[in-house]
């Protein structure tokens, strides 16, 4: 028999689920803080402010405030979080061939970097994206971190591989660890937030990080020295919920797709320019920043090339030197 109140009920349900979209407060996770030289924070707040100007409202979350990178993407795929920049790995637990976007040397420049994920056609990449899209996160982009991967350290001067044997570095997990052992070196792991920690322990020496990383972190107060290895492009995960974003009206998506184009490309000049700044910011900081010669540039090439199939899921180096080659000027 038809319940009138019944429905009515859910009538009112419905229209209460499906209020404007815009009306919503996109809320947007970061995890470091609130600082110029945090592309997360940089770029979380190029997407909020293209959502505004599209009448959407928007607000930046920084400093893990609505919790870590698994808590966040937990978050946006059940639909309780709308955007999240954070960690890459956070994909390569669902697809782990995105590791090859970051392994050493595999892209020359950021330039290339940026043409690989924006610009080329990858059937990998897009694959990728389906895959995490399955469990309920969009990939809106991979914003850079500025300045290329380098060794930083607290004890000396490092301009080769011959200046490793004697350093520990800390490591994010056993495929990094087999990283510097090509390069002559031992590796530990150690989580970021015990780092500094484990520096003045003794436990590790350094690590290998974007020069963008201790400038945020003032881990330039006891690393002293900086080897710019030019070994690859940082980056982080723009990620969405699918859920989210397929709940909006038309009207909303094109808001939102405009503001992630606004977003991606922003971040792309804003790496340019860091690259051009973060070396003499480190020296401005007391680090003294050394550039290996080609000939030592090129034994750190060939010896991260000897462990790319450890870096990235057999059978997937291939893939990554075809899209590279791609991506070349």
């Amino acid at each position: 028999m038809f319940d009138l109140k019944k429905t009515a009920s859910a009538i009112a349900l419905g229209l209460a689920l499906a209020a404007p979209a815009a009306a919503q407060e996109v809320r947007i996770a970061v995890q470091c803080p609130a600082v110029p030289a945090c592309s997360d924070w940089v770029y979380a707040e190029d997407f909020a402010a293209a959502l505004r100007e599209g009448g959407m409202e928007a607000t930046v979350f920084a400093g893990a405030s609505l919790g870590k990178d698994p808590e966040i993407v937990d978050q946006l795929s059940q639909g309780l979080l709308q955007f999240g920049v954070t960690n890459f790995v956070m994909i390569a637990q669902v697809d782990p061939r995105i590791l090859g976007f970051l392994a050493p040397y595999v892209f020359e420049k950021s330039r290339q970097f940026f043409r690989a994920t924006q610009d080329v056609e990858s059937p990998m990449l897009d694959d990728i994206r389906t895959k995490m899209q399955a469990q309920g996160v969009m990939i809106a982009g991979l914003p850079g971190l500025g300045g290329q991967m380098g060794l930083f350290n607290a004890k000396k001067d490092v301009a080769s591989v011959e200046d490793l044997t004697d350093l520990r570095l800390r490591a994010i997990d056993a495929n990094q660890v087999k990283l510097f052992e090509a390069w002559g070196t031992q590796g530990v792991v150690v989580d970021m937030p015990e780092f500094a920690g484990a520096v003045q322990q003794g436990i590790v020496d350094g690590y290998f990080n974007p020069p963008a990383v201790p400038l945020i972190f003032k881990h330039t107060e006891f690393l002293t020295h900086f080897t710019d290895l030019k070994a690859g492009t940082p980056f982080r995960a723009a990620l969405m919920s699918a859920d989210w974003y397929e709940g909006l009206g038309d009207d909303q998506k094109k808001v939102v797709d405009g503001a992630v184009e606004t977003a991606n490309a922003k971040n792309r000049e804003w790496t340019y320019a860091a690259e051009k700044a973060e070396l003499g910011a480190l020296e401005k900081a007391g680090v003294k920043v050394v550039t290996p010669s080609p000939e030592a540039l090129a034994e750190f090439k060939r010896r991260s090339q000897e462990v790319w199939d450890t870096l990235m899921p057999q059978g997937s180096v291939a893939d990554m030197q075809a899209l590279a080659d791609a991506s070349k000027e």
